[in-house]
């Protein structure tokens, strides 16, 4: 064998070997399938991507592996094989990669900006970081192919345990019709028992409107009320434990009247809908306990919340109005005597910007005191401090958090003086010796029949009653 033909020896060789490597060095492509979305307190966060790869992966390593989501890199902390869904499947077809929470805005696929709607531009990519590989079938692959430029098409979350649905109902203030959407939690281990179950029912901020329910669950962490921290607090008939969770929406806001935005000067143009909405979920749900219910929301919602108080008094077992918009000047004497026969727990931050408690819910509070209110609460906040985020300084306006965060475990001393805000609870005070509001809502029965119509004199005061109860038409 001559030197020449050694040479074409080792030149094959060295061919065959780089051949060899370009065989191993292959690309994997991943088809994206689904993201999930989790409510957190002030906002919501992809934490989850969930990806089927066309061929399946040897070893399964979070350090191997970037996601970007909306173009922010996300650090994956674990990642496994799973269903379409993202639930574990050993040797399932699909890999869900779990990712650390990131407070970084532009990351948050729900987009805060008056009507809160869900971002239509939502990337995520999946790929190695540089200089990883991993094994397919055996074979080297140094670069994965997965990205997509609207995850949020198709996403998954809390708000997929609600039954959704509208019910339409005459206007109030004006003619015409109005849509209300809903969300329906109604756990198969409650409805199915033949008992009796309580029911919550939450009235959405002014940011969370529209005909998308989703938005209205997960834009305050609604969903927080089915997690079984905050459904361990309530007793069915049957002694089962949770309740049932009713989420309505509205078009636009629930202050919206028939001549626009106000804060009680008239009427809200939902008023009348709302109601029959509720009652309509009443008759297609007879195992609701009727004298069970409890009702509340924030902001927007929170004013709704005393807006159905003072239009159906003893209708509600309890309530629960947060940073509440109801004017306090909007409300006549002979309404706090009917609300203080109420069972109402309030929950603000004194550093509200956005609803001052002293122009809303303290002088209310006071003046129910002066009424002789006996089962009315008060939970007043110095800020909001984060628990999600531990120390994170907060909006004061987002005294909701504490709700959802099954935080709110005290109340103030009950008067018609100055009162201390506290961040230990809210409060000293032990409502009736219960250790938290949901405790206390649970706890809550309504000890005279309920009532279906509302009383005309108590409604709006610009349209049937001045400050003092006097008939104005």
């Amino acid at each position: 064998m001559n030197f020449l033909t050694k040479k074409n020896m080792f030149a094959v060789a060295v061919m065959s070997a780089l051949a060899t490597l370009s065989v191993e060095a292959q690309s994997l492509k991943m088809t994206n399938q689904v993201v999930r979305v989790t409510a957190y307190e002030a906002s919501t966060a992809v934490n989850l991507v969930v990806v089927k790869p066309e061929k399946k992966v040897d070893v399964l390593d979070a350090n191997s592996w970037v996601v970007e989501t909306n173009g922010v890199e996300r650090k994956v902390k674990i990642v496994y094989t799973c269903d379409d869904r993202g639930e574990w499947a050993d040797g399932g077809e699909y890999l869900a990669f779990g990712l650390e929470y990131t407070s970084d805005r532009k990351a948050a696929p729900l987009i805060a900006m008056g009507m809160g709607r869900w971002s239509e531009a939502y990337p995520v990519k999946v790929s190695l970081k540089k200089g990883k590989s991993i094994k397919v079938e055996g074979k080297k692959v140094t670069t994965v192919e997965c990205e997509t430029a609207h995850a949020l098409k198709n996403f998954l979350s809390e708000s997929d345990f609600f039954r959704m649905g509208t019910f339409s109902g005459p206007s109030t203030g004006k003619p015409g019709i109005e849509t209300l959407t809903y969300g329906a939690y109604e756990p198969s281990a409650l409805r199915f028992d033949g008992k009796k179950n309580p029911l919550i029912i939450w009235l959405h901020g002014g940011g969370e409107g529209g005909t998308d329910v989703s938005i209205t669950l997960m834009g305050n962490e609604v969903v927080s009320l089915i997690r079984n921290d905050i459904q361990s607090h309530f007793t069915t008939e049957g002694g089962e434990t949770g309740a049932y969770v009713l989420s309505v929406q509205c078009p636009t806001m629930w202050m919206n009247t028939s001549k626009g935005f106000a804060n009680a000067e008239l009427p809200s143009l939902y008023s009348d809908v709302l109601k029959s909405t509720i009652d309509h979920y009443l008759d297609e749900n007879p195992d609701v306990d009727r004298n069970r219910i409890s009702i509340g929301g924030c902001s927007n919602g929170g004013y709704m919340t005393v807006n159905m108080l003072i239009r159906h008094p003893r209708f509600f077992a309890a309530a629960f109005p947060t940073c509440e918009a109801y004017l306090d000047s909007s409300i006549s004497d002979v309404q706090i005597k009917t609300l203080a026969e109420e069972n109402i727990w309030f929950v603000q931050s004194y550093d509200d910007t956005t609803v001052d408690p002293k122009t809303f819910c303290i002088p209310t509070y006071k003046r129910l005191m002066k009424a002789g209110a006996k089962n009315v609460w008060m939970s007043m906040f110095e800020d909001v401090t984060g628990i999600d985020m531990p120390g994170q300084k907060l909006y004061g306006h987002f005294s909701w958090c504490y709700v959802f965060n099954d935080a709110v475990t005290g109340a103030q001393e009950q008067t018609d003086g100055d009162m201390k805000p506290s961040n230990n609870g809210g409060g000293a005070i032990a409502p009736q010796g219960h250790a938290n509001l949901f405790e206390w809502m649970n706890a809550q029965v309504l000890t005279a029949p309920e009532s279906n119509q509302y009383n005309p004199f108590l409604i709006s005061n610009s349209s049937r009653v001045d400050k003092d109860g006097k008939q104005k038409y």
